[in-house]
C-alpha cells in the first residue's frame, strides 16, 4: 500500500498496531476519524490499513458522519 504513511519511525506501514496509542492517533489523523473509530474498524476488518481505510470510508459515507 504505497500511499499510507501512518508512522514516523519506520518505512511505510501496512498494518495498524492498536496497542500503540501514538500510532492509532496517527492513523486517525490520516483517515480523518477518531482513534476510537480506528480501533472499532480494526475489530471489524482486521489490522490491514487498506481494509480499515475502505471500511471507514464506506461506513462514514453511509451514515452521514462528518469524520
Amino acid at each position: 500500500m504505497p500511499d499510507l504513511d501512518p508512522d514516523t519511525d519506520g518505512p511505510l506501514r501496512e498494518r495498524i498496531r492498536v496497542i500503540d496509542d501514538d500510532e492509532v492517533h496517527g492513523w486517525a489523523a490520516r483517515f480523518g476519524v477518531t482513534p476510537e473509530d480506528v480501533r472499532a474498524a480494526v475489530k471489524v476488518v482486521g489490522d490491514r490499513a487498506v481494509d480499515v481505510q475502505e471500511y471507514l470510508h464506506s461506513h462514514h459515507a453511509s451514515n452521514g458522519s462528518d469524520h
